[in-house]
C-alpha cells in the first residue's frame, strides 16, 4: 500500500513538472503576443507600489477613496506633461541640430578608413572589397539619416506616453480594489495562508518599492553629473544626453554604458580623437562605474537577492519578450517572482538558481 503511494505520488510529481514545462512557453507566447495590454498593467502593478505609503497613510486619515484616486491621477498627468515637454525640447533641440555632425561623421569615418589602408599598404595586408561601400550613401539624406532615425526613435517614446491612459485605468482599479483584498482573503484562505500571502505581497511590495527609489535616485545623480561633465567641456545636447542617462540607466549592466557611450561620441564628432575626448570619456565612464557598480550595491545590499548571472539571464529574456521596456522590467519582475517561489518552498531548485 505505502509502495503504491509513493509511486501515485512520483507519478504526480511528475505530471506536475511535465505541465509547468508545457505552460511556460505558452505563458512566454501569451505575453509577447498581449504585451500592448501586459505592460501597462504591469506598471500599474509597479505605481500601485510606488504609491502604497501615499494610500496607506490616507486611508488612515479616513481619506474618502475618491479623493485618493484623484490625487494620484493630477500627480502622473503632472509628471507625463512635464517628461512629454522635456522629451520633445530635447527632440526639436535633436534635429535641428544633428545634420552638421552627421557630416562629420563621414568625414571621420573616411578619415578612419584612409588612415587604415595607408597602415595595410605599409605591411602589404589584403584589404579585401569590405571598406569599399560609399559612407556617402550610406549616410546621405535618400539613405540613412541620423536625424530621422533619432526623430523616429523619440516618436516611439512620446507615442508610448499614450499608454499611460491604459496604466491609469488600470492602476485606479488596483486602488480601488485594494481595500476589499483583505476581506476577499479572510473568506477564501485559512488564517496561516492569508498571512503567508500577505507577507509575500509585502515582502514584493517593499523590495521594488526600495530597488525603485533607488534606482531612480542612482539614475538622477548620474544624469545630473554626466550633463555637468557635458557642460564643462563644451559637449553639445546636454539635455538629451541627461534624459538617456536617466533613462538607460533602468537597464543593468548594459543601459549605462550604452548611454554614456553616446555624449562620447558627439564629443569625438566635435574635436575629434584628442585630449579632451578622451579626458571626457575617462571621467563620464568613471562616473557610470562609481554610481553603478560601488555605491548602488552598497545602497542595495542584499535586498534583491539576485545573482549576477540571472540579471543577465533576466535582461535577456524580457527584452526578448518586450523589448527595451522588459529590460527596464526586468529586475523587479523577477525578483517578485523569485519572493514568490521562495514563499511556495524555501528550499525549491528555481529559486536557488535565482538567489545570489
Amino acid at each position: 500500500m505505502a509502495k503504491e503511494c509513493n509511486r501515485t505520488d512520483l507519478e504526480l510529481r511528475w505530471i506536475r513538472i511535465l505541465l509547468t514545462i508545457i505552460a511556460i512557453p505558452i505563458l512566454v507566447l501569451i505575453f509577447r503576443t498581449l504585451k500592448s495590454i501586459f505592460i501597462p498593467l504591469v506598471f500599474a502593478i509597479f505605481l500601485s507600489f510606488v504609491f502604497a505609503p501615499l494610500n496607506k497613510y490616507l486611508r488612515k486619515k479616513k481619506v474618502h477613496i475618491s479623493i485618493i484616486m484623484a490625487l494620484m491621477l493630477v500627480i502622473i498627468i503632472i509628471l507625463m506633461i512635464a517628461s512629454t515637454l522635456l522629451i520633445s525640447s530635447a527632440a526639436n533641440s535633436l534635429v535641428t541640430g544633428f545634420p552638421r555632425y552627421q557630416t562629420n561623421l563621414i568625414l571621420r569615418m573616411q578619415d578612419a578608413i584612409l588612415r587604415f589602408e595607408d597602415f595595410s599598404a605599409r605591411f602589404d595586408l589584403a584589404m579585401g572589397e569590405g571598406f569599399g561601400y560609399d559612407l556617402t550613401q550610406l549616410l546621405s539624406p535618400g539613405g540613412f539619416s541620423i536625424s530621422g532615425a533619432i526623430s523616429n526613435l523619440m516618436a516611439t517614446t512620446v507615442d508610448i506616453s499614450w499608454n499611460f491612459i491604459l496604466i491609469i485605468i488600470f492602476l485606479m482599479f488596483i486602488v480601488a480594489q485594494d481595500g476589499s483584498l483583505a476581506k476577499r482573503l479572510n473568506t477564501v484562505l485559512s488564517e496561516y495562508d492569508r498571512k503567508r500571502t500577505e507577507t509575500t505581497l509585502g515582502n514584493i511590495q517593499q523590495q521594488i518599492q526600495r530597488y525603485l527609489l533607488t534606482k531612480t535616485v542612482i539614475s538622477l545623480c548620474t544624469a545630473i553629473v554626466g550633463m555637468i561633465l557635458m557642460i564643462m567641456y563644451g559637449v553639445d545636447f546636454v539635455l538629451v544626453c541627461g534624459i538617456l542617462l536617466f533613462v538607460m540607466n533602468f537597464i543593468p549592466n548594459i543601459g549605462s554604458i550604452i548611454a554614456s557611450g553616446i555624449p562620447i561620441l558627439i564629443s569625438f564628432l566635435q574635436s575629434g580623437l584628442d585630449f579632451r575626448t578622451l579626458s571626457f570619456a575617462v571621467l563620464i565612464i568613471a562616473t557610470q562605474m562609481l554610481f553603478g557598480n560601488v555605491l548602488e550595491p552598497k545602497i542595495q545590499g542584499e535586498n534583491l537577492n539576485l545573482s549576477p548571472i540571472m540579471v543577465l539571464v533576466s535582461l535577456i529574456f524580457w527584452g526578448w519578450v518586450w523589448g527595451i521596456v522588459g529590460m527596464v522590467l526586468a529586475v523587479p519582475i523577477t525578483s517578485a517572482i523569485n519572493i514568490i517561489l521562495i514563499q511556495i518552498d524555501e528550499k525549491n531548485l528555481v529559486s536557488a538558481i535565482i538567489s545570489g
